[in-house]
């Protein structure tokens, strides 16, 4: 082994150690709803992702299993959705399986994020121009029971321009509102890129996801099998997203 690289190997090492000594708080969440949720933290899932050396590794959260992920996919959607037709401008794009273990269910997930394009429009009646959004990012997936289901974010990227953030999980009949969560807990400042994200319907929370971190979710008890199938898998489409291209 060269000087050089054991120099290299050492400073690894050293940051690992650091790493795990250091610790962080969670993103903050509303304690009303941590008080009637089931909290769900992530295992398995590494905080630098390292895709260059071999196939990533899955991971779980609860009965949730990630699994089968793959960077760029060839599984097909809807042609018509104006959306997928502008995939191949996708700088990022990802497929995986979430498995419900309790259940035996298993679902499968299309994602992909478009960068620096000049807008975009989904099902939905979402849409946005990527001049206030810099990135946008949807997702797909089928519900035996409720449908066909889309997950669509435009995303400002910073907390001040936080207003201009839009967010929804939607099966036509019905739509999940996103926002993004910007505060650490037990902290006055905000983070500049956001922490996680929440799920609510009329102002009643589902579901909290913290992405930074190993990850944590947080689902409301009383869901059907199905939301909460739902809102998990449109969690670990989050938890794999890099936003705005953290990862590339």
């Amino acid at each position: 082994m060269t000087a050089h690289r054991a120099s290299v190997l050492i400073a690894f090492s050293f940051f690992l150690l650091m790493a795990a000594g250091c610790s962080v708080p969670d993103m903050q969440i509303s304690q009303s709803f941590k008080e009637k949720a089931t909290e769900l933290p992530v295992e398995g899932r590494p905080v630098m992702r390292m895709s260059l050396l071999g196939k990533e590794k899955g991971f779980r959260f609860g009965p949730y299993q990630l699994q089968d992920i793959k960077r760029g996919w060839t599984r097909r959607t809807d042609e018509q959705d104006a959306f997928w037709r502008k995939v191949s401008e996708a700088y990022q794009r990802y497929t995986f399986a979430v498995q419900d273990t309790a259940q035996q269910k298993t679902w499968y997930v299309l994602a992909a994020a478009l960068h620096s394009s000049s807008a975009v429009e989904v099902g939905g009646g979402l849409s946005a121009s990527l001049d206030k959004q810099r990135e946008f990012l949807q997702a797909q997936f089928q519900s035996p029971t409720s449908g066909v289901w889309q997950l669509a974010l435009a995303d400002p990227g910073n907390y001040m321009q936080r207003l201009n953030f839009k967010g929804s999980l939607s099966n036509g009949k019905e739509e999940i509102e996103i926002q993004p969560i910007y505060k650490w807990q037990r902290k006055s400042f905000p983070s500049d890129k956001n922490l996680g994200y929440e799920f609510s319907v009329n102002g009643e929370i589902l579901a909290t996801v913290q992405t930074m971190n190993t990850g944590k979710v947080w689902l409301k008890q009383g869901l059907s099998p199905d939301m909460q199938m739902v809102l998990a898998s449109a969690c670990g489409s989050l938890l794999l997203y890099d936003k705005l291209g953290e990862g590339e």
